[in-house]
């Protein structure tokens, strides 16, 4: 068997410059357990933007290996097993996990379950084994056909609301939980989260969402926060609160600003993302005494303490309350072939995608 593939390759010191790589590949390539993966569908956000501005420093470029100067972005996806050299794993089998912006890959299988399988591929260069799984949807509790674009839009985004919303139960002392970048999806499913648990869990703090102008009604509108403020307007918190900020920007004169304006009463500051990629100023970790928040780290932790079984069932549970209570904010849009792939990468890049939409892709 023969096939021709395509891949979207991305110059890693100029993220606008980007070439389509196409290639053909054939049987005689696999080896013992590799399996050859078709990537049906995958979402895209200004999460993957993050991958790839952070790419050298975070080592977001190691996953997926292009050719000097280059890498291939990495997005959250659906794939069909097209070939299997596996004796565990089956040929038209659906997969969902971490895959290059491409219209094939071939992985290694290993660690082999009922719930899925890892990629120990010796050129896969990985930053953590939580990026390495691939779950089997036939054994996912919170598989559904009707929402894949959903889950490919959310669960890698929501798999990290959910382990911080976890962290900060466990560690919030302060009056107030203050989020910036309250639009993205990353930011709107942690505040759900601890908006709905908060009176089981007996938590006394407030929740108050950072956006900007142009996404507050939106943010508002999503149900998350008790409170929405805009950047500009940030200078009205009060100082007599104590005050987390889990900042997903990245925006160092906005984090600054905000330091000096509540000084002692902003007592911890949580770096978790970078949407605002374009901040001339970055955070200044050292002078405002940050720490940073790596998911991977916190979900391996509680797969530990839980059990692989028992933090797919817990997440599953968060999964459906964060969607049930978010219907209406989000719709979908799909897009088809590497040209409109190319087009939403770049509209992505340049901040002109919409935050309400689910963006599903396929080559």
């Amino acid at each position: 068997m023969s096939l021709s593939t395509q891949q979207i390759w991305v110059d890693k010191q100029d993220l606008n410059d980007t070439k389509v790589v196409q290639d053909s590949l054939s049987d005689d390539v696999l080896g013992e357990n590799d399996v050859l993966l078709k990537i049906e569908q995958f979402g895209f956000s200004a999460n993957n933007i993050t991958y790839a501005s952070m790419g050298e420093k975070m080592g977001y470029w190691g996953f997926f290996p292009a050719g000097a100067g280059y890498g291939i972005i990495p997005v959250w996806g659906f794939a069909v097993v097209q070939r299997s050299m596996h004796p565990d794993i089956e040929e038209g089998e659906r997969i969902f996990g971490y895959l290059p912006m491409a219209s094939h890959w071939v992985i290694r299988a290993g660690n082999v379950a009922k719930h899925g399988f890892k990629d120990v591929h010796p050129n896969r260069n990985s930053i953590s084994p939580v990026y390495d799984q691939y779950l089997r949807c036939s054994a996912d509790p919170a598989y559904n056909l009707d929402r894949e674009v959903w889950q490919q839009a959310f669960r890698p985004l929501f798999m990290t609301s959910f382990v911080l919303d976890e962290f900060v139960h466990n560690n919030a002392e302060q009056s107030v939980i203050l989020i910036s970048s309250a639009s993205s999806k990353t930011a709107t499913g942690c505040a759900c989260l601890m908006r709905h648990q908060r009176d089981n869990r007996q938590s006394g703090f407030r929740i108050i969402g950072l956006t900007s102008k142009a996404n507050r009604d939106m943010v508002c509108d999503s149900n998350c926060y008790d409170d929405v403020i805009t950047y500009s307007d940030a200078d009205q918190l009060s100082g007599d609160d104590s005050y987390w900020l889990l900042d997903f920007a990245a925006n160092g004169e906005m984090l600054a600003t905000l330091k000096r304006h509540l000084g002692n009463a902003l007592d911890r500051i949580t770096l978790i993302g970078a949407t605002d990629w374009q901040s001339k100023t970055k955070p200044d970790r050292a002078g405002l005494k940050a720490d940073i928040f790596f998911a991977p780290a916190h979900v391996k932790h509680l797969q530990q303490e839980w059990g692989h079984e028992g933090f797919l069932s817990r997440y599953a549970e968060s999964w459906k309350l964060f969607s049930d209570n978010t219907t209406q904010t989000y719709y979908e849009q799909k897009f088809e072939g590497v040209n409109n792939v190319l087009s939403v990468y770049k509209d992505t890049l340049a901040g002109l995608m919409n935050p309400n939409a689910l963006l599903s892709l396929k080559f």
